[in-house]
């Protein structure tokens, strides 16, 4: 059945949504806007898919493996740039746009809904579902949140170049670990949580912006 993949795809999305909202108790965003954000991310898959294909098919016209890094490193860049297109076109002149936190409750919010789909459709025709539900859960799912959190706290900062840039690093690195040292994953992990210690120490940094100093991000039309 169809459905199960879905599900399956879709809960550890909302599962890791509800750990990151609960990050954010101060001035929690407005139920509605982490829907609309969430499909948002997810609907931003569609629009990597075709980038993505076309450079599949020039390494694959050229003959470059597609577990190099130059591949791995330039999706990772198309995920992480229309996740963040996907949350700009929707809050930036939302009302609800007024924290230092906002960037990276959203970008987080959006990078699991960007998940969700993804795992749906790598769980459709999977042999063992279970076991790649909890490897893409825990993992893939993991990645495209503390991903974009750096995109959103470096946007917040006025640098989103830099927060692109340091996203497809991270997701780069990590893609790279899972496919060089597949069945050794702890490796994988250890670097994941290295990274949530950095995403967290970033999101306590505008946490402690908002508490001294709030701010009103919206533009006035």
């Amino acid at each position: 059945m169809v459905i199960n993949p879905l599900l399956l795809g879709i809960i550890p999305s909302f599962a890791w949504l509800v750990f990151f909202m609960l990050e954010d108790q101060r001035k929690p965003e407005p139920t509605r806007m982490i829907l609309y954000v969430f499909l948002a991310g997810g609907l931003s898959t569609a629009f990597a898919a075709f980038p993505e294909l076309q450079i599949q098919n020039w390494f694959a016209g050229r003959g470059i493996l597609t577990s190099t890094p130059a591949f791995l490193f330039s999706f990772a860049l198309i995920e992480e740039l229309v996740k963040f297109i996907a949350v700009y076109a929707l809050v930036k002149r939302s009302e609800f746009f007024d924290e230092w936190t906002d960037g990276m409750v959203y970008m987080i919010t959006a990078a699991l809904g960007f998940a969700a789909v993804e795992n749906a459709l790598n769980l459709i025709g999977a042999d063992f579902i279970v076991q790649v539900t909890l490897i893409r859960g825990v993992g893939a799912t993991l990645l495209h949140a503390l991903a974009s959190a750096l995109v959103g706290f470096y946007w917040m900062r006025k640098r989103v170049l830099e927060g692109l840039f340091w996203a497809a690093v991270l997701h780069g690195i990590f893609n790279i670990l899972i496919l060089r040292l597949a069945g050794i994953e702890i490796y994988a992990s250890l670097f994941l949580l290295l990274a949530a210690v950095i995403v967290f120490h970033d999101f306590e940094t505008l946490k402690k912006r908002d508490e001294l100093k709030p701010v009103h991000l919206r533009k006035k039309t």
